[in-house]
């Protein structure tokens, strides 16, 4: 007895492809998940979805209900027929061989191994040094704003006014008092008319004209000419420079490795992706691919008809 309880499983597996022996944890209508098929979509569930399922058996049956109704509707599939629907069925083929491309190139992506790229990165920063490593000057500045939209309202009465305050600064008026008597900023008149960051020339979401105004300025503590934007008439004073300068390498290292590592990548995926093309040992139907591409060719172009000779002018009669 114990000799055949130990012959049985021996059997079955004798008997039965490995495939069919997995234990099957679900089956409905014919459509089953095994143990190991549970296993890896375990692995793709979320941390929430794995403790709801844990902890719920509602939860438990409604995960596994989706997964079974994946599993019937690819079934379908296994319906559609070249002489049904030929149209659907080469679709198919080749979404799947999409599917399949892309799949072997990701695998090959991921077991690919990369070199250590520290000493291309060192020459990538020397050689690209402006495109990693420049940081532009930047610089700080504070305005007085008098507030006129474009378009609703006249601005010349404003200008000479903006002209008149620019004169008693320029004199040594007091920039703050200024700001309070004048400006109509309610972003920074109460902060002094300081403007809320370092910017640099053309930085974005600043009003082109203001950046422009605060970059013509020579020196700190020095003061623009009037200047328009869509907001007003802008007195502008530069509080500050940071000189354009260059980082580090170590502080830029990280991105330039990984530039080079992507750029490794793509180069290696094509390498292996031409390794797949057309061999010198391919065989062709040159007839059946002439006929097929025949209803595709351009249509040919008309000879041009040979140029008439021109008539010869007649002789003049001298007898007139």
């Amino acid at each position: 007895m114990l000799y055949l309880s130990r012959l049985l499983p021996l059997l079955a597996l004798l008997l039965f492809p490995a495939a069919l022996q997995a234990q099957v944890v679900v089956e409905d209508e014919g459509v089953t998940i095994s143990r190991p098929e549970l296993e890896q979509l375990l692995k793709r569930w979320t941390p929430q979805m794995l403790q709801s399922a844990a902890d719920d058996e509602g939860d438990r049956l409604e995960l596994l209900n989706s997964a079974l109704v994946s599993k019937k509707l690819a079934r379908e599939v296994d319906k559609l027929s070249l002489e049904q629907d030929p149209e659907a069925y080469w679709e198919y083929q080749f979404m799947i061989q999409r599917v399949q491309l892309n799949f072997v190139l990701d695998q090959f992506t991921k077991t690919l191994e990369v070199p250590d790229m520290s000493e291309l990165a060192q020459e990538r920063y020397t050689t690209q040094k402006d495109k990693y490593a420049l940081v532009p000057e930047t610089r700080l500045s504070s305005h007085i704003l008098f507030s006129c939209m474009a378009g609703t309202c006249d601005r010349e009465p404003l200008r000479a006014k903006a002209a008149e305050v620019l004169a008693q600064l320029r004199a040594g008026a007091n920039f703050e008092e200024m700001v309070t008597s004048y400006s109509q900023d309610p972003g920074s008149k109460d902060n002094g008319g300081k403007f809320d960051r370092w910017m640099m020339l053309g930085e974005e979401g600043v009003e082109p004209h203001y950046t422009g105004g605060v970059f013509e300025i020579e020196k700190v503590g020095d003061y623009s000419e009037v200047v328009d934007t869509r907001f007003g008439l802008h007195i502008i004073r530069l509080d500050g420079i940071q000189e354009q300068h260059y980082l580090p390498y170590e502080q830029v290292k990280a991105r330039i490795m990984a530039d080079l590592e992507g750029e490794y990548r793509t180069l290696a995926k094509k390498e292996y992706f031409a390794k797949f093309r057309l061999t010198d040992n391919a065989r062709m139907d040159g007839a059946a691919l002439e006929e097929l591409f025949a209803p595709y060719k351009s249509e040919p172009k008309p000879e041009p008809e040979p140029e008439s000779s021109p008539e010869p002018a007649p002789t003049p009669d001298p007898a007139g």
